[in-house]
């Protein structure tokens, strides 16, 4: 049985858990990092593969070297039933496109080179509590029962989707454990090889398509410069279709754009889960704290994550640091962590964009498409969407009423209209998040009181035909 101490253990080497460990290391704390996998293995993980460039500096944190970049994107475009229409989306500074092994390596190499531990192939699956406190990890080497047990004054859940450590702990710290099925993305993808170059190289590709995707999206993504291999996935929330998703895309792969995926060489493949909603209303604790998919970092339009993680890792590292030089690891002196996140514009963009994903799994592919093709919804409008309180003005309004009336759907900028204001609602109460234990109650009822509306409003899309 092995024992040692740390300041701080993290559970969980993906890119928030190793980019924590690398930024808390490299100021001179002593890091524990564990991972079910083996070195060699970390990174080696299913994953869109991109993420947006401004994610690092927000984040303070480099950017992926030369050596683990496949390609630079424009940003995305989103399309309705037909790819005839679409919005294209630019990201600022663009994006990348990484080889997630070698970038989850080079994540590993950066947080061990800065004097971080790291303890492969070991499976946390408990935490140890002390006093009220979270004092370390128990967990077992694969393959055995050795029974690995380390400690630290800090204890970190990076573990991702299935936060192994924060749902166990204890229910008096009050940390949100539930996940509802309608905010849970199962998801499929491949890496491909195929004999025709995608269309565009330049931007990620986002099919909203009812009968592959029910109430989420396809994705087709350049995964080289000659556009000949590609990220090509899909994802939904559980109970929306009898099929699974891998049969889904296949089926899409053979009937939508089958002159360039039918012949596809499939070079890797797999599914994961991912939790897909505004952030957990409390993921601290007495010497505890999660972070990444753990703590549900992540953008629920489109359930990209790596960026948020990154963010997340940045705005810990900062409370982590305080408390460990002020000796002080209770819920009271990480709460500061908690309420950076949810009130700074990742947060709050979270909460926004999750009232936003109520309409997106509502409606079906014909009415994408209306919205697409009248430029009920633009390019401009998605962007501004994220951040502004009102991006749509009267005079535009007027007109995109008309353009509905016209065509007999009017309900669906009504709609608009109330998730524009849902959102803008949303943004004040996240502002509002208490600073302390004691108002997050109240506070989380009149969340909920929102969501529960929503969900009344908008159930989920389910296409007759699956």
């Amino acid at each position: 049985m092995n024992r040692k101490s740390y300041d701080v253990v993290i559970a969980g080497a993906g890119t928030t858990g190793t980019t924590l460990a690398y930024l808390l290391a490299k100021d001179g704390f002593e890091v524990a990092l564990i991972d079910r996998r083996y070195k060699e293995l970390i990174g080696d993980k299913i994953c869109g593969d991109a993420i947006a460039a401004h994610h690092f500096k927000s984040a303070n944190v480099p950017k992926p070297s030369k050596d683990v970049i496949r390609m630079w994107v424009e940003g995305f475009k989103v399309y309705p039933r037909s790819i005839d229409y679409y919005l294209k989306i630019v990201a600022e500074d663009g994006g990348y496109i990484v080889d997630r092994h070698r970038y989850g390596q080079e994540l590993l190499y950066r947080a061990i080179k800065e004097g971080a531990d790291l303890y492969d192939g070991i499976i946390a699956n408990n935490l140890i509590i002390d006093d009220d406190y979270a004092k370390g990890i128990v967990g077992y080497k694969v393959g055995s029962n050795d029974v690995i047990k380390v400690y630290g004054k800090i204890i970190v859940d990076a573990t991702g989707y299935p936060a192994t450590l924060l749902m166990k702990t204890p229910d008096k710290w009050l940390i949100d454990k539930r996940v509802r099925s309608r905010d849970i993305i199962i998801a499929y993808r491949e890496i491909v090889e195929v004999d025709k170059p995608i269309w565009d190289i330049e931007n990620l590709h986002l099919h909203f398509i009812s009968r592959y995707a029910p109430t989420g999206y396809v994705w087709i993504f350049p995964w080289d410069k000659d556009g000949k291999k590609l990220n090509f996935g899909n994802g939904m929330i559980p109970g929306v279709s009898s099929y699974k998703p891998h049969e889904l895309l296949n089926m899409y792969a053979n009937e939508v754009i089958p002159e360039y995926l039918a012949n596809r060489r499939i070079l890797k493949k797999g599914s994961w889960n991912i939790p897909n909603r505004r952030p957990r209303y409390n993921f601290v604790g007495n010497g505890f704290l999660a972070v990444g998919d753990s703590a549900i970092m992540i953008n629920p339009a489109t359930a990209e994550g790596i960026g948020y993680g990154l963010y997340g890792a940045w705005v810990a590292s900062k409370h982590i640091k305080k408390a460990l030089e002020a000796g002080d690891y209770s819920r009271d002196a990480l709460w500061g962590y908690q309420r950076e996140y949810v009130t700074s514009s990742y947060g709050i963009r979270q909460a926004r964009l999750d009232v936003f994903k109520y309409i997106l799994q509502a409606y079906s592919d014909l009415d994408y498409e209306f919205v697409i093709k009248h430029r009920i919804l633009t390019s401009s409008d998605m962007i501004k969407a994220r951040d502004e309180d009102s991006f749509l003005s009267s005079f535009d309004k007027a007109v995109r009423v008309i353009k509905a009336t016209l065509h007999g759907k009017l309900k669906i900028v009504k709609d608009l209209k109330y998730v524009i204001d849902v959102m803008r609602l949303v943004k004040n109460i996240y502002l509002e998040y208490p600073t302390s234990i004691e108002g997050l109650m109240p506070w989380i009822r009149k969340v909920e009181n929102i969501f529960s509306e929503l969900d009344k409003r908008f159930p989920p899309y389910k296409p007759q035909y699956i």
